[in-house]
């Protein structure tokens, strides 16, 4: 069975909510959603306003597809979503308009952009601010901030420049990555969310628009490639059609797909079209922490993300088998314990191949850890492999230390590291659990 189902958009007034997630394409990044009772508009560029801004310019922005729909008439739209203030993704040519028409809707945009969007037309009391890593109630669907690297990891004191949005609601996860290209920690943000539909950009980037200002996107063999990493059930690849300068033919797109062997379903982006995807049910996120002995590092995480975690399936192993049946390195039993988590009841153990089914996640804490849980996936395995460390710092597949054989100190960085890791990722499960249970069980699998 086809994850999304499609069939032809009748007419944008009459654009169904059904159940789990309902989305129409608006063009360039553009959707219109509708999911858990909200509809939602996310990087809607509707106007000629690019156009009118680089005539006689050497890209004139002139565009390859007409508008969809005027942003007038949109209405009943709970959320205006920008990811960033681009504009073709925060338009002043079509927020003031949609926001006339439906004056109940508010606007999330990343907190760094603040004075952009209020430029751009959206009044200050209509204004929701978010940053990578917080997470919103829009009035049934939870959304999550994910970093974004248009091309680079940008970010002032206020925050991020570039944000991805995780829409959980109605048993159904949507991430909208934003305009990105592949950068460390990426997959890792995500993989918590078990995203059913993962919206991409697919028009890539070279030396040429680099050098003109126009920065790059995903290729679509690294969309793919990402949401094949990330665990994504379904794709549609977009950002493209519009701008004869910055785009991807879909003819060439759909021989290059010819050529992938992707485990996510993989479509296209096309206008006039409606796609769904049914809600599903999903036990609570479950996470194995792995490192060399299974006595320091990976049982800390263990005990943090169990006290974080309730109602979770978290445990630890080991790669090698010196410590199998033994309790953790005293210093890091002490050293937790002064923090209030107490780990004298782990016991350590090695990772199994059974593991690669049994959990979620398999998280590593280095270089080393990362080669040896790789090499014992089996093929078709279903966890996600990942860093812990990814969960730190944006951008950084930051190494949790090893503490064997130093002094306390080190144990108390450690622990310190891993809890801030920890901390992250456990907020992202959190957000994740809002959405399970809102599915059906005729749709329900474990994913």
């Amino acid at each position: 069975m086809s994850v999304v189902e499609i069939e032809p958009l009748v007419a944008m007034e009459a654009f169904d909510a059904g159940e789990g997630a309902t989305l129409v394409w608006l063009g360039q990044a553009g959707f219109l959603i509708r999911q858990a009772g909200l509809k939602i508009v996310i990087d809607a560029y509707l106007s000629d306003s690019l156009a009118e801004k680089y005539r006689g310019t050497r890209f004139p922005h002139q565009r390859m597809m007409p508008v969809p729909v005027k942003p007038g008439d949109l209405r009943d739209v709970d959320w205006l979503l920008c990811t960033h203030a681009h504009t073709d993704h925060m338009d002043p040519g079509t927020i003031p308009a949609l926001l006339a028409a439906n004056p109940r809707a508010r606007a999330l945009v990343p907190r760094a952009e603040k004075a952009r969007a209020i430029e751009r037309g959206v009044p200050e009391n209509r204004l929701t601010l978010i940053d990578a890593g917080e997470s919103i109630d829009l009035g049934g669907v939870i959304v999550t901030a994910t970093p974004a690297a248009h091309e680079d990891l940008r970010r002032t004191t206020e925050g991020y420049l570039f944000l991805g949005y995780v829409l959980s609601g109605g048993g159904v996860t949507l991430w909208h990555s934003g305009d990105t290209i592949p950068f460390p920690g990426l997959a890792e943000w995500l993989m918590p969310f078990r995203v059913d539909l993962a919206l991409l950009p697919v028009n890539g980037r070279d030396a040429t628009r680099a050098a003109n200002g126009v920065p790059g996107n995903l290729s679509l063999e690294e969309a793919v490639a990402l949401a094949d990493e990330i665990g994504a059930r379904a794709m549609i690849g977009h950002h493209f059609g519009l701008f004869e300068f910055n785009t991807l033919n879909p003819e060439e797109g759909a021989r290059k797909l010819a050529t992938l062997t992707p485990k996510v379903e993989v479509r296209l982006a096309t206008v006039s079209t409606t796609y769904r995807v049914q809600p599903l049910i999903r036990p609570p996120l479950s996470v194995l922490l792995v490192c060399r002995g299974n006595i320091c590092r990976s049982p800390t995480a263990d005990g943090v993300l169990r006290a974080a975690l309730p109602g979770h399936r978290i445990d630890s192993a080991a790669i090698m088998d010196w410590n199998v049946g033994k309790p953790p390195h005293s210093e890091t039993i002490s050293v937790a314990a002064a923090r209030g988590v107490a780990l004298e009841t782990l016991v350590a153990r090695q990772i199994r191949k059974t593991d690669f089914e049994e959990f979620d996640l398999i998280l590593g804490m280095d270089d080393l850890n990362m080669e040896a849980i790789r090499a014992l996936r089996p093929e078709g395995g279903h966890a996600r492999i990942g860093r812990l460390g990814a969960y730190a710092i944006p951008g950084e597949e930051t190494t949790i230390i090893d503490p064997w054989g130093q002094e306390r100190d080190a144990f108390e960085a450690v622990f310190d590291q891993i809890s801030v890791a920890c901390e992250r990722l456990a907020h992202f499960a959190r957000a994740a659990q809002q959405n399970i249970g809102q599915g059906s069980e005729e749709h329900g699998f474990r994913t």
